[in-house]
């Protein structure tokens, strides 16, 4: 089994919302996803799992639709922020985060909905276990979260402590080789192809800049002056 983790686009920011926050895609966000749907047209995939959370459904939409598949929903995939009502994109945390990011920073996770990191990983890693265990296809895309795909790629590798950049909607690959007993006798072999791959926004551009990749293109001048053969 050939596995596509994607992490989300960039959704929308929520506060203090009555029921828990379960977020969109904002306008780069949706960009991202179409952008992912066209450099995955060629690929051949035939299942696609998602977390519940909306902005990883409304990611890989399109990627289904185009195939006529129905994404099967996972809650297991969730982020750990999974029964919070307040969703702030990562990045925007430190500024803008007040007394929420204070709460993380604290690591007073109960009072914001927050799972317990120890509760977040054995949830992950059981879903993992299990969809290598039973594959659910041959090549399959999964629609996640920043912390969700770390703490599997972490599980890979076998060190918990590893850490992985992963931008919004960017696509990381895993192979299961062997798949493991759905008895639990014998454990998946994974290996890791690849990390954090954003070809699908750079494509026909000259830089990427800005706070995000998929940002608007730059009128500036190349970061780097394209290669010459050296002279004789």
């Amino acid at each position: 089994m050939h596995v596509l983790l994607v992490r989300h686009g960039r959704p929308e920011t929520v506060i203090d919302s009555p029921s828990i926050a379960d977020p969109g895609l904002c306008d780069l966000g949706r960009w991202q996803a179409e952008r992912l749907a066209e450099w995955l047209a060629c690929e051949d995939l035939d299942h696609v799992v998602t977390s519940p959370k909306q902005r990883a459904i409304q990611t890989v939409r399109a990627v289904a639709a185009t195939r006529g598949l129905t994404p099967e929903v996972v809650h297991g995939f969730d982020e750990i922020d999974r029964g919070a009502h307040t969703y702030i994109p990562t990045e925007l945390l430190p500024a803008e985060g007040g007394a929420y990011w204070e709460k993380i920073s604290q690591r007073r996770f109960d009072e914001i909905g927050w799972d317990s990191p120890e509760e977040f990983r054995h949830r992950v890693v059981a879903a993992w276990d299990d969809m290598c265990r039973n594959p659910p296809g041959e090549r399959v895309v999964l629609a996640c979260h920043g912390g969700t795909i770390r703490t599997i790629l972490a599980d890979v590798v076998g060190n918990q402590s590893a850490r992985f950049r992963l931008e919004y909607a960017s696509i990381s690959r895993i192979e299961v080789t062997a798949p493991g007993d759905p008895d639990g006798v014998s454990d998946p072999f994974c290996t890791i192809l690849g990390t954090n791959s954003t070809a699908h926004f750079d494509a026909g551009r000259t830089t990427v800049v800005g706070a995000f990749r998929g940002a608007e293109p730059s009128t500036a001048p190349p970061l780097r002056q394209p290669l010459s053969a050296p002279s004789t």
